[in-house]
């Protein structure tokens, strides 16, 4: 009869597969050792050869079979005992990160921003650590641990719109019941103006080599003009179409709504959403409005990011404008029409949706 002691305890086939597994799969490389120690025992095998096959010390198998055979599974789990205690307590800690997030000129000191070697030495001086007490590299961790990190600052601009709210939810009423197919013999259409577009340099990101980034032409001139992307986006069916113009104003406007119309049949009614710019909302495009089945839906005052269609622009800014230098408004145009032509072939495009979804506001 085995000794208890020496050899763990007779194990149930349940609990003999438990084992294998948690010495195959088990997260950390103490708990799969343990299982490794106990499945070798239950095996006959005796503690100094399962030390030596393990690599590990002989008493430590033997505490191990005692643990299990006395507390059973629970026995596997690290016994974590916090190590050190922390040099800097809860209450410190909360003062530190909210020194962090409030802007300096709160402490009484003439920066913008921390950097964490100045926040680290302003602490010392104002007495709210000792100065050895946490290192740069400690400051920075405690941080994390707050989910506090350095970011880049973002501009918002509030609607100062009376009717934001009323707005607001006539325009989500719409793509909701567009994107769920409940309305009949009607669409809704977004449409807003991308631009304006030279024929400049605009920075992006590409790969390079290290320290050898590519390079683009600082010098330009403005002899090309610019030209504007009209863009109009059926949320109901996810298409997206447009048309360049090298001018925005109210009689190109009616000429690209009209160009809209023509897309649909005339018992189709459409309801437009845009923005409040002036050139969309002339007493000719009001009158064109009534007379062709076509309902004018405004986004309420500085809050055209609830126009659906500008999310699609980001992205065609990601792909087409940033990291560019086209010759002309040709190749420019180009580029432009065949973005759409594969956004719209390529709807599921990981990298497309992921952009989209960013500024997918409505």
């Amino acid at each position: 009869m085995r000794k208890p002691s020496v050899y763990v305890r007779d194990l149930s086939p349940g609990e003999g597969r438990l084992l294998k597994s948690k010495s195959r799969t088990a997260k950390h490389f103490a708990t799969r050792q343990r299982a490794q120690i106990l499945l070798a025992s239950a095996a006959g095998i005796a503690p100094s050869d399962i030390a030596r096959a393990l690599s590990t010390d002989e008493s430590h198998v033997r505490k191990v079979i005692n643990a299990f055979n006395e507390e059973g599974f629970e026995s596997l789990n690290s016994r974590y005992r916090g190590g050190r205690p922390r040099k800097v307590d809860a209450d410190t800690a909360r003062r530190v990160v909210q020194i962090a997030l409030d802007p300096p000129q709160v402490s009484g000191v003439p920066l913008t921003r921390w950097s964490i070697r100045r926040l680290a030495l302003h602490l010392v001086l104002a007495g709210v650590l000792e100065g050895s007490v946490l290192s740069p590299e400690g400051l920075r961790i405690l941080l994390r641990r707050a989910k506090v990190s350095y970011q880049r600052t973002r501009t918002w601009k509030v609607s100062t719109d009376p009717n934001y709210q009323v707005k607001a939810d006539r325009v989500r009423r719409l793509y909701a019941r567009a994107e769920a197919g409940h309305m009949t013999d009607a669409v809704v259409v977004c449409f807003d103006e991308f631009g304006p577009l030279s024929i400049r340099p605009h920075q992006g990101a590409a790969w390079a080599r290290r320290t050898r980034p590519a390079r683009l032409r600082a010098d330009y001139n403005r002899r090309h003009g610019v030209r504007y992307l009209f863009g109009a986006y059926d949320v109901g069916t996810d298409d997206l179409w447009g048309e360049m113009s090298s001018e925005k104003d109210a009689g190109r406007v009616l000429e690209f709504l009209k160009a809209i119309r023509a897309r649909y049949a005339s018992s189709v009614r459409i309801y437009l959403v845009m923005d409040n710019l002036s050139t969309h909302w002339t007493p000719d495009i009001r009158r064109w409005a009534r007379k062709s089945r076509t309902t004018l839906v405004p986004t309420p005052t500085y809050a055209s990011y609830l126009n659906r269609i500008e999310c699609h622009f980001w992205a065609l800014a990601e792909f087409c404008i940033r990291h560019s230098d086209y010759p002309d408004h040709v190749a420019l145009e180009k580029a432009v029409m065949d973005h759409i032509a594969y956004r719209n072939i390529h709807r599921e495009d990981a990298r497309l949706l992921k952009l989209v979804s960013r500024r997918k506001v409505a």
